[in-house]
């Protein structure tokens, strides 16, 4: 199961782009390498359904040309050179999902074409620079309150992110950072502060474009330069009315001259109000919310929560995934919860963590939160995760 992980994360940032896409997808207009062809028709097989009909067509295609036999040069002429087994030193690298993360022209990975200094369309959705202006900076130091990543303010917006080096979002779970995640509430920038010091900003003034979905959330593309710099997001969001509450999934930002870049996942949103906490803890009842949902990093695992307030405040959580699980619980302060140590299941090792908070409103609350625990016979388990409410059990 762990060695099919690094392709799980390309198929799923590259899934993101066609499902995010408004208009037909097409393999040639992702400019997909043989080896991208390759990896999604076998993800096809095994998962009939999980791959876009068209982008199966096509890469059938383009692989049925590949192995079209060449035809033979001219006298005096030389034979090509044989193309490369790395895919990503081909011609269509610099465009390639898979040697560039989830979003094609965040650098150029072999002298591909250079991002366009508009990537992202923005017809269906009117930008609104004064809604960047409520971009703030309400972080509580860390350490705040017994809280490793730091407090969460009520009413004050709030995110926690995994950082990697380069574009591919995920990585190594030793070598995945945290960070707290901030973002304009027109989805037009963002900005990361790493537990371990430094700051990572975009560029400011992002385009963004925003499709449907079956469900309550709708899916934002956004992207921007500024010479040089690239950044990027790919998310879902839940707006009232254009304002963005929650939001979650991939951002990332990297320089095209270096082709240093760093990329990651987020989940943030506004905590909720005093005044919702204080209804929460209200009439010396207790009163229990229920949480669940797909993490980011690897959405094959499934956290379930539930938050108490009132006379016996606490939280309890389990996270369930193919190849392991873990449980824990803790401590209510405000709007943020944190794991207490001997609350942990047996199979996690001393150290672990898991810190999160209250977002949204009564209507439409969310947990945003990390998890950093250390698993008997598994290794390092590293994911952030924007899980919204489900029913829960009735008011004690």
């Amino acid at each position: 199961m762990r060695l099919l992980m690094p392709f799980r994360y390309r198929f799923l940032s590259l899934l993101a782009l066609l499902w995010l896409a408004s208009a037909p997808v097409q393999a040639a207009d992702l400019l997909l390498s043989d080896r991208d062809c390759r990896e999604l028709l076998a993800q096809h097989a095994a998962e009939p359904g999980s791959v876009p009909a068209r982008i199966v067509a096509d890469c059938r295609e383009q692989l049925a040309a590949a192995q079209a036999p060449a035809a033979a040069p001219a006298a005096g002429t030389a034979a090509a050179p044989a193309a490369s087994a790395d895919p990503c030193a081909g011609p269509n690298a610099a465009q390639s999902v898979f040697c560039w993360g989830p979003w094609a022209g965040l650098a150029p990975a072999a002298a591909g074409e250079p991002l366009p200094d508009n990537p992202v369309e923005t017809t269906d959705y009117e930008q609104r620079p004064e809604l960047a202006a409520e971009f703030d900076n309400e972080v509580e130091p860390l350490d705040s309150g017994g809280l490793p990543l730091g407090s969460c303010a009520p009413g004050a917006p709030c995110g926690f992110a995994t950082v990697v080096a380069g574009t591919s979002s995920s990585g190594p779970a030793e070598d995945t950072r945290f960070a707290r995640f901030e973002l304009a509430t027109d989805g037009s920038r963002f900005t990361l502060r790493p537990t371990d010091g430094g700051r990572i900003d975009s560029v400011t003034g992002m385009q963004t474009r925003i499709t449907g979905r079956p469900d309550q959330f709708e899916n934002l593309t956004a992207g921007g330069s500024d010479g040089d710099e690239r950044s990027r997001l790919v998310a879902r969001i839940l707006r009232d009315p254009d304002e963005i509450l929650l939001a979650a999934d991939i951002w990332g930002h990297g320089n095209a001259a270096t082709a240093a870049a760093q990329s990651g996942y987020f989940a943030w949103g506004r905590a909720v109000t005093q005044a919702d906490l204080d209804a929460l803890n209200s009439g010396g009842v207790t009163r229990s919310l229920a949480f669940s949902g797909p993490m980011s990093v690897d959405n094959a695992t499934i956290a379930s929560l539930q938050l108490d307030f009132g006379p016996r405040a606490g939280w309890s959580g389990s996270w369930d995934n193919p190849a392991w699980s873990f449980s824990a619980g803790g401590r209510i302060s405000g709007a943020n919860f944190v794991s207490e140590p001997g609350r942990f299941s047996g199979n996690v090792r001393p150290g672990g963590l898991v810190q999160g908070a209250l977002l949204g409103r009564p209507a439409s609350r969310a947990v945003a939160h990390i998890i950093d625990v250390q698993l008997e016979n598994i290794g390092r388990v590293r994911d952030v995760g924007l899980l919204p409410e489900v029913a829960g059990p009735p008011v004690n």
